[in-house]
C-alpha cells in the first residue's frame, strides 16, 4: 500500500528536500554562530567553536545542497531514478540526525556522527552502480571525489573528538572544502556552458580536452600535497577567525610546492572560465550568478596560493573560496535548478537578484575587512547578509519546492 506522504512531489527528486532543509539549516547555523561569537548565548558546543562552525558549514549546509544536486544531476545523466520517496526520506533523516554530533549530549553525539557518516556511505552506495559503467567513465571522478569527501569527514570528526590529534581537525575540514570546490568545478564544467548555449543566441565556446583532463585529476595531486604538509606538521593553517599578518618569503619548500599546485589550479580554471565568454551572460542574472560564483573560485585559488607563501592571510583566502566560490555558486544553482526542474520559467525575480548582489557583497565584506583588522564587522555583516539571502530563498522557493510541476509532469 502506497503512503501518500512519500508520494508527494516533495519526495520525487533529491533537490527538493535537500535544497529546502539545507537552506534552512544555513540560516540557523550561521545565526547560532553569530550568537555564540557575540556571547549572547552560552556556548553549547563541546569542541573548539571554530572547528564546529567550519564542520557544520561543510558537512551540514554544503553537504545537503551537494547531495540534492548530485543525485538530480546523475539521474539526468543516466536517465534513471536513483533516489525518491522513502529512500530519499531516510537519507535526509540520516543527515538531520547527524547535526548534533558536537553538542554537549554525551554519547548521543557519537551516535549522531554515526548517522552522519552513514549518509555519506549511502551516497556512495547509490552512486557506484550508476557511475561505474563504461558509459559514465567521464563522470567517475565525481565518485572518487565523494569517496575523498567521506574519508576527510571521518578524519575531521575523529580529530575533533581527540581520537586523532585535534590539531588536524581544520586540515581535514579544509580538505573537504576543496573536495566540494572540485565537485563544483566538474559539475560547473558540465552545466554552465550548457545553460549559456540554451539562453544566449549564437553562443559557442571551444572545449579544450587536455585542460578538462587536467582539471579532473590535478585535485588529487593537491590532496596529496596538503596531506603531506599536515602529516609532517608543517602546515601553517591558522584559525579561521585570526589574522597574524603575512611575511614575504617566510615559507617552507612544501609551502612553495603547495603554492605551485594551487596556482596551477588558478591558471587552469581561469583559462577555462574565460573560454566560456562569461561577459555574454550579463543580461541574465540567473546565468551570470553562476559565472560570478566560478570567478570567486578562481580568485580564491589565487589568494590561497599566495597564502601558501605568506603573501595573503589564510582566513580571507579560505572565505573567498567558501562564502564566495561555494556560497555564490550554490545560491545560483539552487535558484536555477528549483525553477528549471519544476517546470517554471527560468528567470530570477527582483528579490532573487537583490540576494545575488547582497551575497557577493557579503563575500567582499568577509574577505576584505579583516585586512584592515575589522574582524567583528566582517563576521557580523557577512553573516547577516548570508542569513537574509537564504531567508529570501526560503520565502520565495518554498511553494515551488513543495508543489507539483504546473505542467503535471513528474519532477
Amino acid at each position: 500500500m502506497k503512503n501518500p506522504f512519500f508520494e508527494s512531489s516533495f519526495w520525487n527528486t533529491a533537490f527538493r528536500p535537500f535544497f529546502w532543509f539545507g537552506s534552512l539549516y544555513g540560516i540557523l547555523i550561521v545565526g547560532l554562530w553569530l550568537f555564540v561569537l557575540s556571547n549572547m548565548i552560552p556556548n553549547p558546543i563541546q569542541i573548539n567553536s571554530i572547528h564546529w562552525h567550519s564542520y557544520e558549514m561543510v558537512f551540514g549546509f554544503t553537504k545537503a545542497i551537494v547531495m540534492g544536486f548530485l543525485f538530480t544531476a546523475v539521474q539526468n545523466w543516466t536517465n534513471t531514478t536513483i533516489l525518491k520517496g522513502k529512500s530519499l526520506f531516510y537519507l535526509l533523516t540520516f543527515w538531520l540526525l547527524g547535526r548534533i554530533s558536537f553538542y554537549s549530549f554525551g554519547f548521543l553525539g557519537y551516535i549522531s556522527f554515526g548517522f552522519d557518516i552513514c549518509s555519506d556511505l549511502m551516497v556512495i552506495y547509490l552512486l557506484i552502480p550508476k557511475l561505474i559503467v563504461p558509459a559514465q567513465k567521464h563522470n567517475r571522478p565525481i565518485l572518487y571525489h565523494y569517496a575523498c569527501f567521506t574519508f576527510f569527514h571521518l578524519m575531521s570528526a575523529l580529530s575533533a573528538y581527540s581520537i586523532l590529534n585535534p590539531e588536524f581537525t581544520l586540515l581535514f575540514i579544509h580538505l573537504t572544502i576543496y573536495v566540494v570546490l572540485f565537485l563544483i568545478l566538474i559539475i560547473g564544467g558540465r552545466v554552465v556552458p550548457f545553460f549559456s548555449g540554451v539562453v544566449i543566441q549564437g553562443y559557442s565556446f571551444k572545449r579544450m580536452a587536455k585542460l578538462e583532463s587536467l582539471l579532473l585529476y590535478l585535485p588529487f595531486l593537491f590532496y596529496f600535497v596538503k596531506l603531506l604538509q599536515g602529516s609532517l606538521g608543517i602546515s601553517h593553517l591558522i584559525p579561521l577567525d585570526s589574522f597574524s599578518g603575512f611575511h614575504p618569503l617566510g615559507f617552507t619548500i612544501f609551502g612553495f610546492i603547495s603554492f605551485l599546485v594551487i596556482f596551477s589550479l588558478f591558471v587552469s580554471n581561469s583559462i577555462r572560465y574565460l573560454s566560456w565568454k562569461p561577459w555574454k551572460s550579463y543580461q541574465r542574472p540567473i546565468l551570470w550568478i553562476l559565472y560570478v560564483g566560478y570567478l570567486w573560485v578562481c580568485i580564491g585559488f589565487l589568494l590561497y596560493s599566495l597564502s601558501e607563501i605568506n603573501l595573503f592571510p589564510v582566513s580571507s583566502a579560505i572565505h573567498s573560496l567558501t562564502v564566495g566560490g561555494i556560497g555564490v555558486f550554490i545560491y545560483g544553482m539552487i535558484t536555477r535548478v528549483s525553477l528549471g526542474h519544476t517546470g517554471r520559467t527560468i528567470v530570477a525575480s527582483p528579490l532573487t537578484v537583490f540576494a545575488y548582489f547582497l551575497l557577493n557583497l557579503s563575500v567582499l565584506v568577509r574577505v576584505v575587512l579583516p585586512l584592515f583588522h575589522q574582524y567583528k564587522y566582517a563576521y557580523y555583516l557577512s553573516g547577516i547578509g548570508w542569513i537574509i539571502c537564504f531567508v529570501l530563498f526560503i520565502v520565495q522557493y518554498s511553494r515551488i519546492l513543495f508543489s507539483p510541476r504546473p505542467d503535471g509532469k513528474p519532477s
